[in-house]
């Protein structure tokens, strides 16, 4: 990967053009080089604004934001990306436990053959998005996403604090879209993204037959099925099949119209501040989208963060109430041995690596309607090991899967009558000095036109009550309900 600081580049687009046109003004350093990235500071611009006016139909795009944090990040399409198909031919099946390792080969490749313009402080870009689905081998063939995604995106926008970056990617031999991204940066023909709206206007929180009609949604849909898997789920607790098993359940609904994706995506932004918001588009109009609270891998200046996530409590109507639920949560047997399979295993799995993980005390983290244990896990990385080899041995831990791990996913496959695709599995970035940032895809719904699938999960452990387990997945239910529109 090469750098060339060309700043007075920056400052006029038929000098920036050429260079990027003329072969001849690469040095050898970079003669192999096949992708040009080009970086430049912007103005503050709401990074949800920058998604709907970018993105268009049949596209690529990826959304992912944290107020808390006040970072953000958005892709849009792809100029070179690596996927792996669960319909892909024998030549060509990739299929397998090693989906990570293949996708990091990929972002080791793409270093080598990237020449960045700009200043030596943005030496950490591109970004690799990437997503992957909860198994390695989907169960249904017609999944909307692939078992493992990669790419690196034309158009992308990095927001840090206070700091908002554009930056430009395109083949070094091929100029496709390059008049049209070149505008993008210099601002011509009115395309002046500094001047957007940073507040989303056009976005309210409408109020249609959906919203109205949210609690007697949930009072009427079928959950005979899940009572009976969690019934049968404790069944093999008790025989000691398993000692934890996570039951997931779809909720499929339908709208008179088409689901409007950025407006449903605002008002998770606003009703969750707490999590991390996200959509992830295909080439065939499909999102999935969503508010996650878990953290699966945070990795800065080779510092790693990871939480432990599990056991749950609705929160409160007012303070003493709110109170007296954490409490009840903190010192419940039941759930703090749901917690510990997940801090234990995430322990374990880190310590194989050869790291020294420490963990924080246990806590209550509070969302705005709901609560639950929380550990925190932190470890030093050595610069050989990879983001991807982590998550790798990581994905999926106690909190979506189970205990044991094999055994409770082949019960899952058994069980589940829907496909979870992207649900309760890795999604995230990675930029050029190995930072990335991947979350559990929780709290979330594939949305495909007018139809919607929302996604909850319980994890079942002895004590497990089925009643109380149904009334946790409809208060993650309605935690979605209350956003789309």
């Amino acid at each position: 990967m090469s750098v060339i600081s060309y700043n007075n580049l920056l400052n006029n687009k038929q000098d920036l053009k050429q260079f990027i046109l003329d072969n001849q003004n690469y040095n050898s350093a970079s003669s192999q080089a096949e992708i040009v990235s080009i970086a430049k500071y912007i103005k503050a611009i709401d990074p949800l604004v920058f998604l709907a006016t970018m993105m268009q139909p049949n596209q690529l795009s990826f959304y992912w934001e944290n107020q808390r944090k006040k970072e953000a990040v958005v892709a849009i399409g792809s100029i070179k990306s690596f996927q792996i198909n669960s319909t892909a031919s024998a030549q060509e099946e990739y299929i397998s436990d090693n989906r990570f390792l293949k996708c990091q080969e990929f972002i080791e490749y793409c270093q080598k053959k990237i020449l960045r313009v700009g200043d030596f402080e943005l030496n950490n870009i591109p970004y690799f998005f990437a997503h992957f689905n909860f198994f390695n081998q989907p169960i249904n063939q017609n999944n909307s996403f692939p078992s493992a995604h990669i790419f690196i995106p034309y158009l992308q926008l990095v927001k840090k604090q206070n700091q908002y970056i554009i930056i430009i990617n395109n083949l070094k031999n091929n100029p496709h879209k390059q008049n049209q991204l070149l505008d993008i940066f210099f601002n011509d023909n009115n395309q002046n993204i500094n001047g957007y709206t940073q507040q989303l206007t056009f976005i309210e929180q409408e109020e249609n037959n959906l919203q109205r009609n949210i609690k007697d949604l949930l009072n009427n849909l079928e959950y005979d099925n899940f009572t009976l898997k969690v019934r049968q789920a404790l069944a093999k607790i008790r025989r000691r099949e398993i000692s934890k098993i996570v039951i997931a359940h779809a909720l499929e609904m339908n709208s008179d119209q088409s689901f409007n994706v950025i407006a449903s995506l605002a008002n998770l932004r606003q009703n969750h501040p707490d999590c991390y918001i996200f959509s992830i588009s295909n080439k065939e109009n499909n999102y999935f989208i969503g508010a996650s609270p878990e953290r699966l891998l945070s990795i800065q200046d080779h510092q790693l963060v990871t939480d432990a996530l599990a056991g749950s409590a609705p929160r409160g109507d007012n303070d003493f109430e709110d109170q007296f639920l954490g409490e009840t949560l903190l010192n419940s047997e039941k759930e703090k041995r749901e917690h510990d399979a997940v801090s234990e295993f995430i322990m374990r799995r880190l310590s194989e690596l050869e790291l020294k993980p420490k963990k924080a005390s246990l806590q209550l983290l509070k969302l705005s309607n709901i609560q639950h244990l929380w550990t925190p896990i932190y470890a030093h990385i050595p610069s050989d090991l990879k983001a991807l080899e982590i998550i790798d041995q990581l994905h999926p831990t106690p909190a979506v899967a189970g205990v044991p791990i094999d055994v409770a996913c082949e019960e899952i496959k058994r069980r589940e009558n829907f496909d979870r695709s992207l649900y309760a599995a890795p999604l995230g970035w990675i930029d050029c000095n190995g930072n990335c940032e991947f979350i559990v895809g929780i709290r979330s719904a594939l949305i495909q036109g007018n139809k919607a699938r929302l996604y909850a999960g319980a994890g079942i452990v002895a004590g497990s009550d089925p009643q109380q387990e149904l009334t946790e997945i409809q208060l993650k239910f309605q935690a979605l309900l209350q956003a789309l529109v």
